[in-house]
């Protein structure tokens, strides 16, 4: 019974909760220097905001979710392009499983309202391919101006 247990245990401790992803805190100096982007200015390069912490506007996310590794998704979130009649723009991005449910919680169709995320600009180099590793789309701050970013 004992050892039945003990691998219960272990198990919660190694896989951790499931059902939901902890908030992500930064320190101050990290959240002062993110900077908000629309999708429109920087689904083109993202390369300059390598391994920095930002926040993007976008108005929904692509309908396809791809499971890339064990425990990512890959899709998309997309945004009108302003002035440009049913010209849309978007970003590759990655979901953790965890933060699935909440990322599918964000509206599949084009007439969704102005949604800020927030993540970590990353590369995969052995696929040449840039993303946004997605940390939520909450964020709060305390009095000494540190971050808590949730879903």
């Amino acid at each position: 019974m004992k050892r039945i247990l003990l691998l219960l245990v272990a198990i919660l401790i190694g896989n951790g909760p499931t059902g939901f992803s902890a908030p992500v805190r930064y320190d101050a100096k990290v959240w002062r220097a993110v900077q908000t982007y629309d999708v429109a200015t920087r689904s083109k390069n993202l390369d300059g905001q390598m391994r920095e912490l930002v926040a993007i506007k976008c108005n929904f996310r692509g309908k396809d979710l791809h499971h890339m590794k064990s425990n990512w998704y890959e899709s998309s979130v997309w945004q009108n392009i302003p002035g440009e009649q049913g010209k849309f723009a978007h970003v590759s991005v990655m979901v953790a499983k965890p933060d699935l449910a909440a990322f599918k919680s964000i509206p599949t169709d084009s007439s969704g309202a102005e949604i800020t995320l927030y993540g970590l600009v990353e590369r995969d180099v052995q696929a040449n391919f840039t993303f946004l590793r997605l940390v939520g789309r909450n964020a709060s701050t305390d009095s000494a101006g540190n971050a808590t970013v949730s879903w």
